[in-house]
């Protein structure tokens, strides 16, 4: 064969490797995903999404045994939230790391003084019998749980359903009707939780030796007032939400989670070791 026809044969491999790895980046990241800048919370770690009207939000996140982060922090838990200019709807599980399961939530904040509005309103719980009862449900650890906030207009409803999805059947029912104001709400977060409020710093943090897996969601959907249902990748804009308590110099990071995968709707969020401490905030892929 000759030198020519050799050359001729190596270009068109360079060309076909390059085509797909355009191809796989272009399949990895769609075309009208928005990546916005990370934002700072003093307890929570995931992804906030912004720039639209959001009406649902679900997730599906493994509950991972809580005891096994006692050195870390006193409690952990995972919640999906819709932010309006008026209230805050924060939906999930809690668990204090030395003992043992989970206790689901509903808690309606008002946005501007952080009050708490309602604790668990018309909150029932059932298990796969159909045998129910009022207030949360506690919930053992090495299961899927899926958690939805659904807004229904004209009502003005707030639907906060929890089901565990491979454990014993239960279910978590909360609605609190918001009024005759219709609220907007521009902004939903879903992610791994570390204090008693979306606005608490306070809690104390140990930094693990290195990068902690503390939980995984899968499923992440969201939906807009107009009926659109996507991922975090879509024309809305998502943001790394990283966890600072910002206690000292602003260097107190707790968790971040890991980039997107399945087309955008999962990812892991970690604890921030010791070794990455400092003003440069922390980047996991």
């Amino acid at each position: 064969m000759s030198i020519s026809r050799l050359r001729w044969r190596a270009a068109s491999a360079l060309i076909t490797a390059g085509a797909a790895a355009v191809a796989m980046f272009a399949l990895a990241v769609p075309a009208g995903a928005i990546t916005g800048p990370a934002q700072i919370s003093p307890e929570q770690s995931g992804y906030t999404a912004t720039a639209a009207q959001f009406k649902t939000i679900t997730a599906t996140v493994f509950l991972r045994q809580p005891g096994q982060y006692s050195g870390q922090v006193a409690s952990v838990g995972q919640s999906v939230q819709l932010w309006s200019p008026n209230l805050v709807a924060s939906f999930g599980v809690t668990a204090r790391t030395s003992r043992g399961g989970y206790t689901t939530y509903a808690t309606i904040y008002d946005r501007s003084t952080h009050q708490v509005i309602a604790s668990n309103p018309n909150a029932q719980s059932c298990d796969d019998t159909e045998t129910c009862h009022p207030g949360p449900a506690h919930l053992q650890p090495g299961f899927n749980l899926r958690l939805t906030i659904r807004y229904f207009l004209p009502s003005g409803v707030l639907n906060l359903i929890g089901t565990y999805v491979d454990g014993n059947g239960t279910r978590f029912n909360s609605t609190y009707t918001v009024g005759d104001t219709r609220e907007t709400f521009t902004e939903a977060r879903v992610g791994t939780e570390f204090g008693s409020s979306p606005w608490d710093g306070s809690y104390s943090y140990t930094p693990p030796a290195q990068y902690t897996k503390v939980a995984v969601f899968s499923k992440v959907s969201l939906t807009s007032f107009s009926g659109h249902t996507a991922s975090l990748w879509s024309w809305w804009v998502h943001h790394k939400l990283l966890a600072n308590t910002g206690q000292q110099s602003g260097s107190d990071w707790v968790a971040a989670p890991t980039d997107l995968g399945s087309g955008g709707t999962s990812f892991q969020t970690q604890f921030v070791p010791l070794s990455a401490q400092g003003s440069k905030q922390p980047v996991l892929h």
